[in-house]
């Protein structure tokens, strides 16, 4: 379900993340990947959602992401469910809107989005009604896991999604990605703080780290042989553009600031899986 053969990724005028790096991750499976602060793990996210280009394999579901056009990747993307590390919600919305948006766009009917997004929050334990912007940082980023797993994606990708949480929070996030596995789904999970690592340990989720430019096993490294200093440079200089603007005006404008939610017609979405 997620593939990297050969993947090589510098950054314009930056440093080197990946050079000839392999990953496979078949139905069934979580991978943590716990690279440190600055190594580039975000850009890896970005990369099996589409979002940067590399030479070598980037293939999700077997698709080589290189070779769609961006409307097929688009369609592609509605199998995905995708915790970003900014969150990327819509403040100015209720946290239902915000998970149910993942919905409309999917093409899910009004009656059955309610629904299924109230039950979605009631299993991350956030208040349906309440404007995202209300809520403390913990909260919010349960929202964003809620949009990302009510669509039982084929794909998960979450990027350091218990940033905020304590022990408890981490548990339950390793608890539904869990439960998203076993229902068939390929898991990354990019994280390395402390709570979900050790959650993931207890669950026996295979552990990998960027070592080298390469995706190796944490077993197979010392910690003090892995080095993030250019990264976490170029990161702390580079500059930084400006967030989606909250005040969107329509259902497919505020679609396009949320990573995992792609306006996309229904008709051409048949892969994506919404029952």
């Amino acid at each position: 379900m997620i593939e990297l053969v050969g993947v090589t990724f510098a950054h314009a005028h930056g440093p080197t993340v990946l050079a000839g790096a392999d990953l496979a991750v078949g139905p069934g499976e979580v991978v943590l990947l716990g690279a440190p602060a600055g190594a580039g793990a975000s850009t890896i996210a970005a990369l099996l959602a589409g979002r940067h280009e590399a030479t070598g394999r980037v293939a999700i579901a077997g698709r080589d992401l290189a070779r769609l056009r961006a409307s097929s990747k688009a369609a592609l993307r509605q199998r995905l469910g995708i915790v970003p590390q900014d969150l990327a919600l819509v403040d100015d919305r209720t946290a239902l809107d915000n998970v149910a948006l993942a919905l409309e766009v999917a093409g899910v009917g009004r009656a059955a989005r309610a629904g299924r997004a109230n039950q979605a929050l009631a299993a991350v334990g956030v208040a349906a009604g309440i404007a995202v912007r209300a809520l403390p940082m913990a909260a919010r980023q349960r929202v964003a896991w809620a949009r990302a797993f009510v669509r039982n994606p084929d794909v998960l990708i979450a990027d350091q999604p218990t940033s905020h949480q304590d022990a408890d929070g981490a548990d339950l996030f390793a608890e539904l990605t869990a439960e998203l596995a076993a229902a068939g789904a390929a898991c990354v999970v990019l994280a390395r703080e402390p709570h979900l690592v050790a959650a993931a340990a207890r669950r026996g989720w295979r552990a990998l780290t960027l070592h080298q430019h390469r995706l190796v096993d944490v077993a197979d490294v010392a910690p003090d042989e892995i080095d993030a200093a250019e990264h976490v440079v170029w990161e702390s200089s580079r500059p930084r553009t400006s967030p989606p603007a909250d005040d969107l005006d329509i259902a497919v404008d505020e679609a396009a600031a949320i990573p995992n939610v792609v306006p996309f017609p229904v008709a051409r979405s048949a892969g994506n899986r919404v029952g």
